[in-house]
């Protein structure tokens, strides 16, 4: 911490004793930063600098930690009017300025206007247009022009001493996403499942061994009154890969779910860093070949044929090898080849997944296993105009073309007042709107169902 003048101090990044941050998935970050600061008795300004460009002033909380209520706030400022090309041409209009032009030239002169690179001077000799000047020479830094983004308070303190300080502010430019990367075995019976968050810091400052927490769900947060001004995204510059797992230590938090790294990690603007959130091996997976027909077929005659999804199910328990609450994310799954590489098989997203909850993983369509639904008859049964009952006989064929037998899940998504009248093959009820048959396909065969359903619409 410095002395700027009497009764003024700055404080720099380099006060901090302890940084940490909280990462919402909404683009949020919580920073809390802990100072030690030797401050002065009576009123004083206290200049904190080295704070995220993309802050929320109206979120910031001041305290001292040391002699809590002995400080009291009589003003805050946050001074965000940067250094820039653009500031400087035009907080020096009416002042001189030297410029040198992209084939030497010098000029000197006062400074009538800029636009968008042309600066516009009064010489001795006249009014001359520079465009995009290669260098422009200034007799001084304008005031109220600042390098970083500055927090300025006005305070009133009981007594002199030194004082540890937490200044926390919640701010823009900070988000986290979830990674799954799965490789199933050669029966696709288990599969190894590697997590990794990923943290994308963009705020405007770094945060150097910070004490890391990750929230995981939805926090509302209140709609702006205006439309929020966009910043334009920065460039990520750096990718840090973490090692060892388990790194983060899980617990609910309110409705949500919060993970803290056990470790302290540094987390630089402009970077992105991975670090390794869970790794469970051998949770057993269950292949699932489905046939959902995506054509509503309530007509005599309509048919409709696809080819059968693939979906790997399992069940995120401790007995599976799992057992805690997953942040929703982007999971990628893989296949080691009969040379034992590993070949991507397919990718889905998972949303929020408390422990104890089954999981499906999209792969998409199986190439040997073709479903056909036909609707073989339509009859209307209520004989009044406003009963409006029909029939239906509805026949689905599955082809396995596979040299291993299959069961193929075959789903229906039937609405209204509806009851099955009869069926080849046995059904579950599971919903309202949803019927659902195992079917056994023997290798390379075809199997045939049939069933009516009687709906009044």
């Amino acid at each position: 911490m410095t002395d700027k003048g009497n009764k003024s101090l700055t404080t720099l990044a380099d006060d901090q004793t302890h940084v940490a941050i909280t990462i919402y998935n909404d683009g949020t970050g919580l920073v809390k930063d802990t100072r030690s600061l030797n401050l002065p008795d009576g009123n004083f300004d206290l200049i904190f600098m080295d704070v995220a460009s993309q802050i929320d002033p109206t979120s910031v909380h001041f305290v001292s930690r040391t002699n809590p209520g002995s400080i009291g706030i009589l003003e805050q400022n946050y001074e965000y009017d940067l250094v820039s090309t653009e500031a400087l041409y035009k907080r020096h209009i009416d002042m001189p300025v030297k410029l040198r032009n992209k084939q030497g030239r010098e000029m000197e002169g006062v400074l009538l206007a800029y636009d968008q690179g042309k600066v516009v001077i009064q010489t001795v000799s006249g009014i001359v247009i520079v465009n995009n000047a290669t260098e422009a020479e200034f007799s001084e830094l304008p005031e109220g022009l600042i390098t970083r983004p500055t927090l300025r308070w006005s305070l009133i303190s009981a007594k002199a001493g030194v004082n540890v300080c937490e200044m926390s502010y919640l701010s823009d430019g900070m988000n986290w996403k979830a990674n799954y990367v799965a490789v199933v075995d050669k029966d696709d019976d288990n599969l190894d499942l590697a997590g990794w968050v990923t943290i994308d810091n963009t705020s405007g400052a770094s945060y150097k061994d910070a004490n890391l927490k990750l929230v995981a769900g939805e926090v509302h947060r209140a709609p702006p009154e205006e439309p929020p001004y966009v910043r334009s995204p920065s460039v990520l510059k750096s990718m840090a890969l973490g090692a060892g797992a388990p790194s983060f230590e899980e617990e609910s938090f309110f409705e949500y779910h919060l993970y803290t790294l056990q470790r302290p990690a540094t987390v630089l603007n402009n970077q992105q860093k991975q670090i390794s959130l869970l790794e469970a091996d051998g949770v057993s997976v269950t292949k699932v070949f489905l046939f959902e027909p995506r054509v509503n077929y309530w007509y005599a005659k309509d048919s409709c044929r696809e080819n059968v999804k693939v979906h790997l199910e399992f069940k995120n328990s401790e007995e599976s090898g799992l057992g805690m609450p997953l942040p929703k994310g982007l999971i990628r799954v893989y296949k080691a080849d009969s040379e034992g590489a590993l070949q991507f098989i397919g990718e889905d997203r998972i949303d929020h997944t408390p422990k104890d909850e089954d999981m499906t993983i999209i792969m998409g369509e199986a190439f040997d296993v073709v479903g056909e639904r036909t609707v073989l008859d339509q009859k209307k049964i209520g004989k009044k105009k406003h009963e409006n009952i029909w029939d239906y006989e509805v026949e689905v064929r599955l082809r396995n073309h596979k040299d291993e037998d299959i069961e193929v899940k075959y789903v229906d998504r039937v609405w209204g007042d509806w009851e099955v009248k009869k069926s080849t093959h046995k059904y579950v009820e599971k919903s309202a709107t949803k019927l659902e048959f195992v079917i056994k396909v023997k290798a390379d065969s075809e199997e045939v169902l049939t069933y009516s359903i009687r709906r009044q619409i």
